[in-house]
């Protein structure tokens, strides 16, 4: 049940599209939309940011006749050729956890950087090189690495915390190629995981920040896939747990539902759906998430 002191979360018609044709939320609130695998439309009453958006078939031509065929089996909820459109709303930043076509994917930050001149680029240091191979701007991209806060604009700063894809991996100067980030807005603080497994001193370094909501990733792993270059990442379980452990009261899961080959199970999405602490709303494309803030405390009178 919700506390007085917890942000409220309701679900709203229209999916991603109908956010970006909308005004936005008012003050105290973010709305999210869900594009499939682990990648959100998040939106504060003055930012537009795209968390790891997967909206082409790239991976499908790609792994063509390969032992996992990366057939999507949802429909990107917006289309590459509407990012620009009359009806698409400006885009701010595209945030990249890591390097991974399903997460910094060539086709839709081409789209982006073509139609949205003003977009920028929120990745990896330690990806630069990778990043700029794709075409994007020099000038439109902004490097982080865990520990870095970069401001947004708005009052909306990022701050990016290390992310282990069943293990750490750095460069040679240290820098993390897997991050999450944590994305305050003054009033309201989400946390995107990326692509990771629960690591110790996750849970700490989450309640420090104080997390109202957090995107997690319940695709699980297993021998088979890793030693088929598939790393994995927690399982529902895990992240029920790890938002207990850190006292985030709100959890929805992501990196399920795209990939036969690399997604949740029935059973770990019935228990998602079951569970009762942390709340978890398990999004899908024709339905936005609005996170408000909870309420001001009231004065005291005299």
């Amino acid at each position: 049940m919700m506390t007085s002191s917890e942000a409220r979360i309701d679900c709203l018609a229209g999916g991603p599209r109908a956010l970006v044709r909308g005004a936005g939320p008012l003050d105290r609130a973010i709305d999210l939309g869900w594009l499939g695998q682990a990648g959100f439309l998040v939106q504060t009453a003055g930012r537009v940011i795209l968390i790891d958006p997967y909206l082409s078939d790239s991976l499908a031509t790609k792994y063509r006749g390969r032992e996992f065929v990366h057939e999507r089996l949802m429909p990107p909820p917006i289309a590459l050729d509407e990012i620009g459109g009359a009806q698409m709303c400006r885009l701010d930043f595209i945030l990249c956890t890591h390097r991974h076509s399903d997460h910094m994917d060539p086709e839709t930050l081409a789209a982006v950087t073509r139609q949205q001149p003003g977009c920028r680029f929120v990745v990896p240091a330690a990806e630069l090189d990778h990043a700029l191979s794709l075409g994007l701007p020099a000038e439109r991209v902004l490097p982080i690495d865990a520990g870095d806060t970069l401001p947004l604009g708005d009052g909306v700063m990022v701050k990016a915390i290390p992310a282990a894809h069943e293990s750490f991996q750095q460069d040679a100067a240290g820098r993390h190629r897997f991050l999450g980030y944590v994305v305050k807005t003054g009033c309201l603080t989400l946390y995107h995981s990326g692509d990771t497994i629960v690591y110790p001193g996750l849970a700490a370094t989450l309640a420090d920040e104080a997390i109202d909501c957090a995107l997690l990733p319940v695709n699980g792993r297993d021998a088979y896939r890793a030693s088929r270059g598939v790393p994995g990442n927690m399982t529902a379980v895990e992240a029920i747990d790890l938002c207990n452990a850190a006292g985030i009261p709100l959890l929805v899961p992501h990196h399920f539902g795209m990939f036969a080959f690399n997604t949740a199970s029935p059973a770990d999405l019935e228990l998602l759906r079951q569970c009762t602490s942390p709340r978890v709303v398990t999004p899908d494309l024709d339905t936005s998430l609005r996170l408000t803030a909870p309420p001001l405390p009231t004065e005291t009178q005299p």
